[in-house]
């Protein structure tokens, strides 16, 4: 999540940078954009399919957040629909590939008792995947310039509203007998009060929630979060589908496909 990602470029710079991108790629009226995405070897096999809605090219090293000067264009892509249209249409495409990855890997129609016997999972990602941070950095009091101290607060108070396409495709893997796993950029100091939101949240009846442990406090998110499905997959399990809004949620291998949800607003390596 961002709040691990503060080593920003240069600020005015990296402002007219994004201003610029920022009126190209969100336009007024953009439609759902969904299209396969491809980052080389980043992937690792691991095809990935989703929002192109993403400040800066999604290829980039560099951790940002997003700057005021362009939160009038996120508005406008909000605003327009174009947001919730790529969320619906990035998950629907999830559970299309989720319905057809479990009759080929554990049987037509499997219910959940063979389900859970081949040993399928789906994992999530938490901050802008489950929960939306959209209302805080856009607040008149925010600006598009958070604090670590406020937003630590946002995320004690479960002040994030659902995304509730996103926790209905959690609870429908659910359903199937899939095992739901959660791997948050968060760190494990943060658990008690994240596990207690996933609940409210309707996120709740998942196998695991796994946050930083100390040894990745500093680890790059796609490292980190390619390393947890690693050691998932070397148990037995079977990851069908990573859905988050980042490519680090997804990159790296270790799961069959990735789902990339739009988040203009900060990109995290």
């Amino acid at each position: 999540m961002v709040r691990r990602a503060r080593q920003l470029v240069s600020a005015l710079a990296l402002a007219a940078i994004l201003a610029a991108a920022m009126a190209a790629l969100l336009a007024p009226a953009a439609p759902a954009s969904i299209v396969r995405l491809h980052f080389g070897g980043a992937t690792a096999g691991t095809q990935i399919v989703g929002s192109d809605q993403h400040l800066p090219p999604l290829a980039a090293p560099t951790p940002y957040i997003v700057q005021p000067a362009t939160g009038a264009e996120i508005v406008k892509f909000r605003e327009t629909g174009g947001y919730t249209a790529d969320i619906e249409d990035t998950v629907a495409l999830a559970r299309n590939y989720l319905k057809r990855w479990l009759d080929r890997k554990c049987g037509r129609n499997a219910n959940r008792a063979r389900v859970a016997k081949c040993r399928a999972m789906a994992v999530f990602d938490v901050d802008d995947t489950l929960a939306s941070w959209y209302q805080y950095y856009a607040s008149p009091q925010v600006n598009w310039a958070a604090e670590q101290s406020d937003e630590v607060k946002v995320m004690e108070a479960c002040a994030n509203p659902p995304i509730t396409p996103t926790l209905a495709l959690l609870r429908y893997a659910r359903s199937r007998g899939v095992a739901v796993v959660i791997i948050s950029g968060r760190k494990d100091t943060q658990l008690s009060y994240t596990a207690t939101c996933l609940g409210r949240l309707g996120a709740g009846g998942y196998r695991a929630l796994i946050l930083r442990d100390p040894a990745n406090y500093q680890t790059t998110a796609a490292a980190y979060k390619a390393q947890a499905r690693r050691k998932l997959e070397r148990q037995g399990w079977r990851i069908a589908v990573s859905v988050g809004d980042q490519v680090s949620d997804m990159s790296g291998g270790y799961a069959d496909a990735g789902f990339l949800l739009p988040n203009p607003m900060y990109f995290i390596p």
